[in-house]
């Protein structure tokens, strides 16, 4: 049938051009012939009555070639809009969906593209258009699963479906596509072009992995193809969308396959059908007849409408339409393409995941408000078991240092004892408080202009005793241009002091620690490290809570709180700097580095 029509169209191309020779070779001749009546004037004055009807009769006849003319011209100019209002009819079946579609030549140099695929790749047409498919963005379209499908499938078929891909792009992330591809063949120019329809199915994989059911849908799926001649039909039927046109009385005048599939109707219930009457009435959709009846009348077109309706076969769906009133040509009446996508799943997934949202939010609260209460409760005991400690440890030095008489071996040993474990526990409640403080926002910082330099040597001086007991060898690399910075004395104190000591705490015997320091600009550096017992990788995400300590059989011989490395993190915080752990595992030593602004700035 397609040969028989294409053999009619080419005769009736060469009858109109043999028709235009023939004219062309008549209106020659009356040349000639006014040419013979000017030479032969004299003998025409001989035969006037004769000469003017061979005039008459020829003046006709030139008459009826140039109205024939005009009426094969006036054809061919309408032969032309014809073929014009169909590109358009198909541009803006394209430009509809909402699915990308691009077109590409033999040579695989891209034709045009739809909006739709500008706007999910980021891409402006003068990058794509008269591109090779290949070289898009910088070459992230060279895709071996794409080669696949363009040189070594398509070859060999004329259309193939739910051909899948996954890429990851470098401005939008990792993609999980779904290709239809069509070649089409152009009788203007006896050229075949390919079309591509892509549907981004990255989110339905992620929520659908794992489950058989839908894994046998998409089975079903790929094997299923339609082939189709037309390029508009081409289109309709290659989206996966449902697709639906309607005439200007709102009556159904083509549907896409899909649609069909999704809203279980057959062709017969549906073409020549008010939309208001499909599936027994079930499409008298207020919202629907919102968009038909009031939007659309004032606004040629409309995207990412939002329907929601209870259907009697197919239960509730929420719907998103894309609807335009496209022009089919001159004189002809307008109609109205609506693209409908089904996004009940994926409201359902965003109302789960809103819901979810919405509770951990609120045990986010709880976890503050207990949070708070647990640090309000450590604060009033930290205060009220810190001044009897103060009391204990005062009097157990005037024992240990015989201001009231002497003691004998025995009884000093047991003071000592006395102290040291009163000490400790001090060291424990006051950082406590202190912790509670930081995480109740009640730590106020005594600031001054402290001469950071001097004050690191301090530091490597008090511990200086701890060094030389376990025969470590402590190396300094303090910078000579460390300017004065804004900080509270006592709290970096602290903070350098813990780290140092947790240095030589976890550090065995004839190890190494020592300090570096640095002017950044803006800021200093501080970095302290050991050759010490290291930290296990597992480990790096716990050390920073309260009262964790590594376990390790030499970490159970060493005493502490596990409080000193949080807090120190906190009070560098609380100066606006940064304090970060780093370690290549067990064994294999430690650094801590943090910074301190010049000029103080608040926490973020």
């Amino acid at each position: 049938m397609k040969n028989k029509e294409k053999n009619n169209k080419l005769l009736k191309e060469k009858n109109f051009f043999d028709g235009i020779k023939f004219w062309h070779k008549q209106i020659s001749e009356l040349g000639d012939l006014k040419s013979q009546l000017k030479r032969h004037k004299a003998e025409s004055e001989k035969f006037p009555q004769k000469l003017q009807n061979q005039v008459e009769i020829r003046t006709v006849a030139e008459r009826m070639i140039i109205k024939q003319l005009h009426q094969e011209i006036e054809q061919r100019k309408k032969t032309e809009r014809l073929a014009q209002d169909a590109r358009n009819y198909a541009e803006n079946i394209i430009d509809t969906v909402r699915e990308p579609l691009i077109v590409l030549d033999e040579k695989l140099m891209v034709i045009s593209a739809n909006r739709s695929f500008y706007q999910v790749f980021k891409v402006k047409p003068e990058d794509t258009e008269k591109k090779y498919i290949y070289d898009l963005g910088n070459r992230q379209w060279d895709i071996p699963k794409l080669r696949e499908l363009l040189e070594k499938i398509l070859p060999k078929v004329t259309n193939f479906d739910n051909f899948e891909v996954e890429h990851n792009f470098l401005d939008i992330g990792k993609r999980i596509m779904l290709l239809n591809a069509r070649k089409i063949y152009r009788e203007t120019n006896h050229t075949h072009s390919i079309l591509l329809a892509i549907e981004d199915i990255t989110e339905r994989k992620e929520i659908e992995t794992g489950l058989e059911k839908t894994r046998k849908e998409l089975e079903i799926i790929k094997k299923s193809a339609d082939d189709v001649s037309e390029f508009a039909e081409s289109v309709i039927n290659t989206v996966r969308e449902s697709l639906i046109s309607l005439d200007k009385d709102l009556r159904v005048v083509t549907v896409s396959r899909s649609f069909y599939e999704l809203f279980k109707v057959k062709p017969e219930e549906t073409v020549g059908q008010l939309i208001y009457d499909l599936g027994n009435k079930q499409w008298n959709i207020p919202k629907l007849r919102e968009l038909l009846e009031t939007i659309l009348p004032q606004k040629a077109t409309f995207d990412n409408y939002e329907v929601e309706h209870d259907f009697s076969t197919i239960g509730r769906r929420v719907m998103l339409l894309n609807a335009r009133q496209i022009e089919r040509g001159a004189g002809k009446e307008r109609i109205i393409l609506l693209a409908i996508e089904d996004i009940t799943e994926r409201r359902g997934v965003e109302k789960g995941l809103e819901k979810a949202h919405g509770e951990l939010q609120e045990l986010a609260t709880e976890l503050k408000r207990a949070t708070r209460a647990k640090s309000e409760f450590l604060a009033n005991m930290s205060h009220e078991l810190r001044t009897p400690l103060n009391s204990i440890n005062g009097f157990s030095e005037i024992l240990y240092d015989e201001t009231f008489g002497s003691l004998n071996e025995k009884q000093k040993k047991y003071v000592e004892y006395v102290l040291t474990s009163g000490k400790h526990l001090l060291l424990l409640i006051n950082q406590i408080l202190d912790m509670s403080k930081v995480e109740a926002g009640k730590m106020k910082l005594t600031l001054s202009s402290l001469p950071i330099k001097s004050l690191l040597n301090d530091i490597s001086l008090l511990v200086a005793d701890m060094v030389s007991k376990k025969k470590l060898q402590m190396l300094l690399e303090i910078a000579e241009d460390l300017p004065n910075i804004e900080g509270d004395e006592l709290k970096i104190k602290e903070i350098l002091y813990n780290l140092i000591s947790n240095a030589v705490k976890f550090t065995l015997e004839g190890g190494k620690i020592g300090m570096r320091a640095k002017n950044l600009g803006s800021e200093i550096e501080i970095v302290v490290w050991d050759t010490g017992v290291g930290i296990a990788s597992e480990n790096m995400g716990k050390i920073f809570e309260g009262f964790f300590r590594v376990d390790t059989p030499y970490s159970r011989v060493t005493e502490g709180t596990g409080l000193g490395l949080p807090l120190s993190k906190k009070l560098v915080e609380l100066h606006g700097g940064k304090l970060s752990v780093e370690s290549e595992g067990l064994n294999k030593g430690m650094q801590v580095r943090f910074t301190l602004p010049i000029i103080h700035r608040e926490a973020v």
